[in-house]
């Protein structure tokens, strides 16, 4: 009982670390895509990714201690309950400290601090911006003043000239019922934290922050049903016979379960696993229907790993 507990205490240690970094690695790559940066910019980008990536913090957690317990819990169904708790006591915190009134004030006046005001086209400068060309004479106020704006995008390119044009939010204007963008075009920022760009799923984590305003209880079952997925895979830590293999085996279990589960939430796959609950007369929502699934097959890769006869010499005993 004192191994199980020391793993789990040492765990939630190892979870503030690992946040703590992913965290800093999120912030520095949106601080440097951002047009103004700082040590204020880098910590608010910072705070915002901490409460958006605990859902990845705490896999990772979870799948180091896949080996912690497996060293130190001889009991292979102890240790599947502690990795459950574990996940559940941080997870569960995590997502309630999102929802606290304090920290959701916090997250829209830190979005309204890292908001920034639209970086114009010098003025008395022909800029080309894909297949428009723009010279803007001068600003004032809300302004642009003498625009001339040459639109290449046909065999015959438009001209179209105003003394002065009204500038919305974003930079934006209009000359004789065209609309035109003032906005100077910015470099491609340097990205850190691979976008979910390759399919049409979203990480977990993109998931859970978008429930922020749908019911408790929808959030726990989204998150409890992933944590369920990830734990299923603690057979990684014993799948072959060198320790060494199994560190790296574990690890690109742990990218692929991250990359699995957000193609299981893609509107394609989604849309197949409604089909077949509406068959059996099973009618959820997607976000609890995708839970249902994912817990289902992680426990399932749990009841498997159960079954198996523990390997002896593989445990330490207390």
């Amino acid at each position: 009982m004192k191994s199980w507990l020391g793993v789990i205490g040492r765990a939630c240690l190892e979870f503030l670390i690992i946040l703590s970094l992913i965290a800093f690695a999120a912030g520095a790559s949106s601080s440097l895509a951002a047009s103004s940066g700082g040590p204020r910019i880098l910590s608010i980008y910072a705070a915002k990714a901490a409460l958006d990536l605990i859902p990845l913090a705490v896999v990772i957690t979870l799948f180091l201690a896949f080996f912690s317990f497996e060293l130190r819990v001889k009991s292979r169904l102890a240790g599947w309950l502690g990795l459950i708790l574990l996940g559940s006591i941080i997870l569960s915190s995590g997502l309630e400290l999102r929802r606290l009134p304090l920290v959701r004030e916090a997250l829209v006046s830190s979005s309204a601090a890292i908001s920034e005001k639209p970086r114009l086209l010098p003025a008395a400068k022909a800029v080309q911006a894909g297949r428009v060309a723009l010279w803007i004479g001068s600003y004032q106020g809300g302004e642009a003043n003498e625009v001339v704006a040459v639109d290449f995008s046909s065999d015959y390119p438009r001209l179209a000239y105003s003394s002065s044009a009204a500038l919305d939010a974003s930079g934006g204007f209009e000359i004789q019922g065209k609309a035109y963008s003032s906005r100077l075009p910015g470099g491609k920022g340097i990205v850190l934290v691979p976008e979910a760009g390759v399919f049409e799923g979203n990480w977990i984590w993109d998931r859970l922050s978008a429930m922020d305003d749908q019911p408790l209880y929808a959030v726990l079952a989204a998150a409890g049903g992933f944590l369920l997925f990830g734990v299923g895979f603690r057979f990684l830590c014993r799948i072959s016979g060198w320790p060494l293999a199994n560190v790296f085996i574990a690890a690109a279990g742990l990218g692929g379960l991250v990359v699995l589960d957000a193609l299981l939430s893609s509107p394609a796959i989604l849309g197949q696993l409604a089909s077949l609950s509406r068959r059996s007369g099973i009618v959820l929502p997607e976000t609890l229907l995708l839970a249902c699934f994912e817990g289902a097959l992680g426990l399932l890769l749990g009841a498997v790993d159960l079954a198996r006869a523990p390997k002896t010499g593989r445990a330490l005993d207390e």
